[in-house]
């Protein structure tokens, strides 16, 4: 069997898309906090998935999300 593994960064189907800042990543946890709290979980699913956010960003989402105080399946509904 012969395999080519290619990286990701490799990846000509790779779409580049700008990426949000330290100020960015924050004031979108603000905003699903806020549709969390409204009972719009399945909405700020939808906005979080539109960033194309990278696991480290998800991360750094879901840590102030944590720290606004709410629940772990309440962040899991959002970001994964």
């Amino acid at each position: 069997m012969n395999t080519h593994l290619k990286l990701v960064a490799d990846n000509p189907d790779l779409i580049s898309r700008p990426r949000l800042d330290g100020r960015g990543l924050h004031e979108l946890a603000d905003r699903l906090i806020e549709q969390v709290r409204a009972g719009h979980a399945n909405y700020a699913q939808v906005l979080a998935s539109f960033q194309n956010l990278s696991p480290l960003a998800i991360a750094t989402v879901a840590t102030w999300m944590a720290r606004a105080g709410l629940s772990e399946a309440e962040i899991l509904k959002v970001v994964v």
